[in-house]
């Protein structure tokens, strides 16, 4: 059995624009390999939701890949001891990727992969997904090379004729969930209908609607999981947003007028993708400590753990939070502003370390993301040095999201009586009232676990008392030339991710 080509699939699960399988199958007898690695199995950072899109997207992906002649091999194991084996099997030469920029845990293990390819004389080629460039040492100009790499032509489709004499061998069993049918399915075929969707029914009023939970899950473009995946690549997205822009043409004024801004909006968070992820492939201790050294030492002593587990499961007795951490634990997803206002509060009125907020909400996202991931908690918790201190109110952005309670009823039953003047604040309604709506303080529904006026106001001394500290201001500096953006005419400003 004679196989020249490995292609190492990571998160690149798609068949359409994928430089590795091309190239691989253009240069010999290809075989395509995913390792479900029992590293991340076991890490903190993976979930059942996790399983399941990853389950789906293989599931799919082979039949794909069969049908452009490519078998498709899926383990669980260690990548390093699956290669071995291989090598013993069908002697294979070469093994082509695309490049992932991840955890500390995945550097690791790609650093032993090319240490064994190179002294088993095997030729590793890695290829860029994304616009992140190893061995950066200067920020100025790295939207330059960003636009070089994502504007590029789409990689052509491929057929394998070389018969391998394999079949795909899929051995799933490691991805056995629990019930996790409210979360996106995942796949190559849902990522492009549900592109499709934004762009022929969600999408135009999403500049105006991507803020409140009540609008977001439909008017989002709902495509980040199949970016973190990999069942998209950014190019394709990239050039469908020009076909978009194309087409609108022929709409009336007023709804080309939402669809520019709706377009922009949307390519803008497209932008932030790869600068947020740069961030860790340049610093990798980002997963594990301050951005800001100086930082240290702000929150690591004053954990509590009955505000963390009320937090976690969304009983915090403010009814916005609670909504958005219970529809995050059904559905895997929640839009942007909700996402940093769970955070915020977590930060600065309960005063958790963004480390401990970190894996439960890695293990709730679906499209779960490192380099996104840290860089936003880090920077929602107020401790890079560089950026803006954002502390949410969940009462105003009850008020401004969600006014008319159809977000926290769907999600806080227990308040669905509730006239929704009182949602911001339950525990100021007039108790006839919340015996009217059979809402118990305490029973039912829980009282506020912290004053949030105290709780804003003590937060929002500490951190500014910490802004102004010498040692805070010069490692600002320093954090802000290896990591912060350049602005020109075409790098939009606005700090956002695709949601």
């Amino acid at each position: 059995m004679f196989i020249k080509n490995i292609v190492w699939l990571k998160k690149d699960l798609r068949a359409l624009d994928h430089q590795p399988l091309k190239f691989a199958v253009e240069n010999g007898p290809t075989l395509a390999v995913y390792v479900v690695e029992e590293q991340w199995l076991k890490s903190k950072e993976c979930s059942d939701f996790h399983k399941k899109f990853l389950k789906d997207s293989l599931l799919e992906l082979s039949g794909s890949l069969k049908k452009r002649g490519v078998p498709l091999l899926v383990i669980t194991g260690d990548v390093l001891d699956v290669f071995k084996k291989l090598k013993d099997k069908i002697a294979f030469q070469n093994i082509f990727a695309h490049e992932e920029t991840g955890l500390l845990w995945t550097y690791k293990r790609d650093l032993k992969v090319s240490k064994w390819c190179s002294e088993n004389a095997v030729v590793l080629k890695e290829f860029k997904q994304f616009s992140v460039l190893r061995g950066l040492k200067d920020r100025n100009r790295w939207h330059v090379n960003r636009s070089k790499i994502i504007e590029r032509d789409l990689i052509k489709d491929f057929k394998q004729n070389t018969d391998t004499d394999l079949d795909s061998l899929l051995n799933l069993h490691s991805l056995e969930t629990q019930k996790t049918t409210s979360i996106q399915k995942g796949g190559e075929s849902e990522a492009l209908n549900t592109l499709n969707s934004f762009y022929t029914s969600r999408g135009e009023r999403y500049s105006k609607e991507l803020s409140s939970p009540v609008t977001a899950f439909n008017s989002c473009s709902r495509v980040s999981p199949y970016i973190s995946w990999g069942n998209l690549s950014l190019t394709q997205i990239h050039q469908s947003i020009e076909e978009q822009r194309y087409k609108i043409k022929s709409l009336s004024f007023e709804r080309e007028k939402n669809w520019y801004g709706s377009l922009k909006s949307f390519e803008s968070r497209l932008w932030w993708h790869c600068h947020f992820i740069q961030k860790i492939e340049s610093e990798p201790e980002i997963e594990f400590r301050n951005m800001n050294r100086a930082f240290d030492g702000l929150r690591e002593d004053h954990h509590n753990e009955m505000y963390f587990e009320a937090w976690k499961k969304g009983e915090t007795g403010y009814p916005l939070i609670d909504a958005c951490m219970r529809a995050l634990i059904q559905k895997g997803w929640i839009n942007f502003r909700m996402r940093a206002m769970l955070v915020s509060f977590a930060s600065y009125q309960l005063w958790i370390h963004w480390r401990m907020i970190s894996h439960h909400l890695a293990k709730l996202f679906v499209d779960f993301e490192p380099g996104i991931h840290f860089s936003q908690l880090q920077m929602q918790s107020g401790v890079t040095g560089i950026n803006s201190i954002r502390i949410y109110s969940p009462i105003k952005q009850t008020i401004d999201q969600d006014p008319n309670g159809l977000f926290i009823k769907e999600y806080c039953p227990e308040l669905s009586e509730l006239d929704p003047k009182f949602l911001s604040e339950p525990w100021n309604a007039p108790p006839m009232i919340l015996q009217m709506a059979d809402v118990r303080l305490g029973d039912n529904y829980p009282m506020p676990i912290v004053e949030h006026k105290k709780a804003y106001k003590k937060a929002k001394d500490t951190i500014f008392d910490w802004r102004k500290k010498s040692s805070v201001i010069q490692e600002s500096k320093a954090v802000y030339l290896k990591h912060g953006s350049r602005k020109n005419k075409n790098f939009p400003t606005q700090s956002r991710r695709i949601f």
